[in-house]
């Protein structure tokens, strides 16, 4: 079966399953992956060892791969859910707030791949109103168009970006004066404009759209993880996400966003490691694990077309 035609199964079938057999199937196929030790769990867990600057064990990386699978298990199982099961599965201490800022206009969230963005966004869309973000083309096509048809029905609006593509003017424009959170998935730079940073033991990638967007439409910038918890017998999420940053300013040789951008990941950089199971990172960001010569034409390719805009 392809993967496009695996996705519609799932989403139409999954959701009239058990919940529990579902989570049961997810923690048997996750372990069976773990022990495979596919190319992508030895990525994720060589990020998690850079993250944490230590080795991690089987039991760690088996747990990822279980929290990775959980993931897809409540995606799939989502259209299924009922309104009162969705209001209970997320946790946010600084959720008033959060839809309080809101109200004056868009409010941007730096994401990482952790917990599950998908329900965050559901929740939040359920509760206190829409949520414009991005989102990685995928291949196929009709896997993509799947995934954004599943996301809009949760009430988010979704634009496509494929790999060095900018659309940062459409969503400038697409955003701007509205009431959304505007969540973009950061710890990892698809664009080839990306930010160096410390993170952990080592130096990343990131994406320089957050700090970028915050600046250009003067508007708060929160940064944040997302881990599992288990309660009264239900996998939930909580949502550690920071209040507004303060944008730092910029030391010689620093551009605004580029201060920005570090400064949000210097704030969600401890909760990341405290909750590094629940990191979803199987591909490469670490600059000890990116080509050089890639990475440099990448730079040199995304300064060129900065500077023809």
């Amino acid at each position: 079966m392809k993967t496009d035609a695996f996705f519609r199964w799932a989403w139409q079938v999954v959701p009239s399953l058990p919940e529990s057999l579902v989570n049961t199937a997810a923690t048997f196929a996750a372990d069976v992956v773990a022990a495979l030790n596919l190319n992508s769990v030895k990525q994720m867990r060589r990020n998690q060892q850079q993250l944490l600057g230590r080795p991690v064990t089987r039991r760690e990386t088996r747990d990822a791969v279980r929290s990775y699978f959980r993931c897809f298990a409540q995606q799939f199982s989502l259209p299924g859910w009922s309104k009162e099961r969705l209001a209970r599965s997320c946790l946010y201490s600084h959720e008033e707030e959060t839809a309080e800022l809101i109200k004056d206009g868009p409010v941007i969230l730096a994401l990482t791949h952790t917990g599950n963005w998908d329900l965050a966004g559901a929740w939040f869309c359920s509760q206190y109103g829409k949520i414009v973000t991005v989102a990685e083309k995928l291949e196929p096509e009709s896997l993509f168009e799947d995934f954004v048809e599943f996301r809009e029905s949760l009430g988010m609006e979704i634009i496509g970006v494929g790999k060095n593509e900018h659309i940062f003017e459409r969503l400038v424009d697409q955003v701007q004066g509205r009431s959304v959170l505007v969540p973009l998935l950061a710890d990892r730079d698809i664009s080839g404009a990306g930010i160096e940073v410390d993170l952990g033991s080592g130096r990343a990638l990131v994406a320089a759209g957050p700090a970028a967007l915050a600046l250009r439409l003067q508007r708060p910038l929160i940064a944040g993880t997302i881990e599992y918890q288990k309660i009264a017998g239900e996998w939930r999420i909580v949502l550690n996400f920071t209040r507004p940053i303060t944008p730092p300013v910029p030391e010689a040789g620093e551009t605004a966003v580029e201060a920005f951008t570090r400064a949000w990941v210097r704030a969600i950089e401890p909760g990341l490691q405290r909750d590094f199971i629940d990191w979803h990172m199987m591909q490469r960001l670490y600059i000890a694990d990116l080509d050089p010569q890639r990475l440099a034409r990448a730079r040199a390719r995304a300064q060129g077309e900065g500077e023809s805009q």
